[in-house]
């Protein structure tokens, strides 16, 4: 079964569906707040999201990261 079928299904449902990704005034926001010097993850934090989704989002738009402290 197809993931849009599934979706479908859950929709039918009634089901709550988690939001995928960032608004583009969301991105806007994201890349304001992380020029400003915020963390990917604090970003994130401020926008209800994973870190991650806000890393593919600032790479989708073509804003160069910051390096990671290592661990």
């Amino acid at each position: 079964m197809s993931n849009d079928a599934v979706s479908n299904i859950l929709h039918r449902h009634g089901v709550p569906m988690r939001r995928r990704g960032l608004s583009p005034d969301q991105v806007d926001d994201a890349i304001h707040l992380y020029n400003l010097g915020w963390s990917l993850a604090r970003v994130g934090a401020h926008l209800g999201v994973n870190h991650t989704t806000v890393l593919n989002e600032l790479r989708e738009r073509g804003i160069p990261t910051r390096d990671e402290p290592a661990r």
